[in-house]
């Protein structure tokens, strides 16, 4: 009797896009926070109707995440622990909705609204 070993290798393709979406709900959770840095829509964006979540930038190396995201805050906050705020809402959310690792998360103060 021979036997047959089935190997399956599954692979899961995420979206810079969805993870762009995950990290914007979770900065707008933070109290503090107005919204996202904008940025203007490039060329292939406006041609493809795509979103522009704002001032995010993601790196994944080996299923490692790396992000820089720039915010505006409300006036009377203090920068420093909104900032540290938004790391951690941004480390939890991504790593429990995705499952990977969050190596680092930048965050640039842009703007206050007054």
């Amino acid at each position: 009797m021979s036997q047959v070993e089935n190997n399956i290798f599954k692979t899961l393709h995420i979206s810079q896009d969805v993870i762009a979406g995950i990290i914007c709900n979770a900065v707008k959770e933070v109290e503090g926070v107005c919204g996202i840095a904008p940025l203007p829509k490039n060329p292939v964006q406006l041609w493809l109707k795509e979103e522009n979540f704002g001032d995010i930038r993601i790196g994944l190396v080996d299923d490692v995440l790396s992000v820089s995201v720039g915010i505006i805050i409300s006036s009377g906050v203090k920068a420093m622990h909104t900032a540290e705020n938004v790391q951690n809402k941004i480390k939890s959310a991504v790593q429990g909705m995705l499952g990977l690792t969050v190596a680092k998360v930048n965050v640039k103060v842009c703007d206050a609204v007054f």
